[in-house]
């Protein structure tokens, strides 16, 4: 009996809930950590650790066509602690601060068609969160999960757009859209190329492609795409292949089945984009007789392993890893700022506020690059989407609602309050409070504020055109 049929006999449902063809996933992607994979395996022994402060770290589930569902069973690891989290439904936050523990919980969210699901953690207690299950419900029943089918392989291109650590090749396989691969040539990318070397051969059938630069709609028409590639496999002719200009995927087929196990791939021609030259490919798929398959690249932890070792010592490295929130808001505003540095290259920016008028969500995330690790200030620089959804209330009017995506980022100084120095961190206070940014310090000096609890508390502060704001520890 395998493990998976083994958990669902225990919850009493037997092989009955395995009849049904079982659901297969695009991609199942963490946003850190590692064990994703573990999620689907039914042994609630091992399961996902996200890497560092638990909070607001997820995994997305996203489906090869949409699905019906109407819930989802969540259970922690074994010996694992009590933790909180929140669902979202195609984007969409559905259920919020749900206590996930060792048995497994049942969440119901009415039938839903799906394209994606995303369970992000709220907090956790204890210092190693790990959640162990996710089971899909259908009727009420667990379904089968098709985890996304993998080979490992390594991946090279003919250049890459700087910085590399934001646009480079082995994104084009990690499952998550809004990262991709850009050439890096003066041109428009024309005769740039990328080689997959694959551990085994495989024989394909097609490509899986999301052209352009699908962070958002904005990215896509602001970068070129490729409107004609080649496709070589082990030094062979090469095979034409026509791409449309438009977002989501595509399936580009090949002519007759190509065999081998060095693949290469060659921009012919690109659709010009309304801003910058560069050419950016955001998400690739290897299609076989079986189906789509995705590719193992080791380069993400190895990028990984090269920034743990360059901030280490340095503020960056105390700041990394760790959710950070937002100490001061304006009078009469409640405010929710969340910001973490992620040692995978990739951050996160939360900003919840409202009022008796009106109210604002804004996510901002993407990739960051170290600029300068040393201190006392150190500098990043932010690549990235800015997606604010603002409503405001009316009594003599319809309520409205704005929703807005576009590229955001730029430079980003950091630098921690005890690095700062009273002094130093008093001046900046000081300048903060004559302009915009006033409601950001206002509260420091206040009881539980003062210039020893900030050190105490390991407070840092950011200012650049994305963020700027006084953070601490929760």
């Amino acid at each position: 009996m395998s493990r998976r049929l083994a958990f669902l006999t225990a919850l009493g449902l037997g092989s009955a809930a395995l009849a049904a063809d079982p659901i297969a996933l695009q991609t199942l992607t963490p946003t850190s950590g590692t064990g994703a994979e573990l999620l689907l395996d039914g042994n609630p022994a091992t399961g996902w650790s996200p890497e560092g402060d638990p909070a607001q770290e997820g995994v997305l589930l996203r489906f090869e066509k949409p699905v019906s569902l109407d819930g989802v069973s969540l259970r922690t690891c074994t010996g694992a602690p009590e933790l909180q989290a929140a669902l979202y439904l195609n984007g969409t936050e559905a259920l919020t601060e749900q206590k996930i523990g060792a048995e497994a919980k049942t969440l119901p969210f009415g039938k839903r068609e799906l394209r994606s699901l995303f369970v992000r953690l709220q907090s956790a207690g204890g210092a190693k969160a790990c959640l162990g299950e996710v089971t899909l419900l259908q009727g009420g029943k667990p379904q089968t999960v098709k985890a996304p089918r993998t080979v490992a392989g390594r991946i090279e291109a003919s250049s890459v757009l700087t910085p590399a650590d934001a646009y480079a090749p082995g994104f084009l396989f990690d499952g998550r859209l809004d990262f991709g691969w850009a050439e890096g040539s003066k041109g428009p990318g024309t005769g740039e190329s990328f080689t997959l070397t694959l551990e085994a051969p495989v024989e394909l059938t097609a490509l899986e492609l999301w052209n352009g630069y699908q962070r958002s709609e904005d990215h896509f028409q602001k970068n070129a795409r490729a409107k004609k590639l080649s496709l070589s496999v082990d030094g062979g002719a090469p095979v034409p292949l026509g791409v449309k200009d438009s977002s989501g995927a595509q399936t580009l087929k090949l002519p007759a089945p190509m065999k081998g196990r060095v693949w290469k791939l060659s921009v012919d021609e690109v659709y010009p984009g309304k801003r910058y030259p560069d050419m950016v490919l955001s998400e690739l798929r290897l299609v076989d007789a079986q189906g789509p398959l995705g590719v193992r690249t080791p380069d993400g932890d190895e990028r990984k392993r090269a920034l743990e070792t360059g901030l280490a010592g340095s503020p960056l490295g105390k700041v990394a890893n760790q959710r950070w929130r937002g100490l001061c808001a304006p009078e009469a505003v409640k405010s929710d700022r969340q910001f973490k540095l992620r040692t995978n290259n990739t951050f996160v920016f939360y900003d919840d506020s409202d009022d008796a008028t009106w109210s604002a969500s804004e996510v901002l995330d993407g990739a960051w690059v170290v600029k300068q690790a040393s201190g006392p200030w150190a500098a990043v620089e932010l690549f990235g989407r800015r997606h604010r959804s603002e409503t405001n209330w009316d009594p003599y009017a319809d309520t409205q609602n704005k929703d807005t995506v576009r590229i955001a980022g730029g430079k980003l100084e950091v630098a921690r309050v005890a690095d700062l120095g009273r002094k130093e961190f008093e001046k900046l206070v000081a300048e903060w409070s004559k302009g915009t940014q006033s409601g950001k310090v206002e509260c420091v000096g206040q009881e539980g504020h003062t210039y020893e609890d900030l050190v105490k508390a390991d407070a840092f502060v950011v200012r650049g055109t994305a963020v700027t704001d006084l953070f601490a520890r929760e």
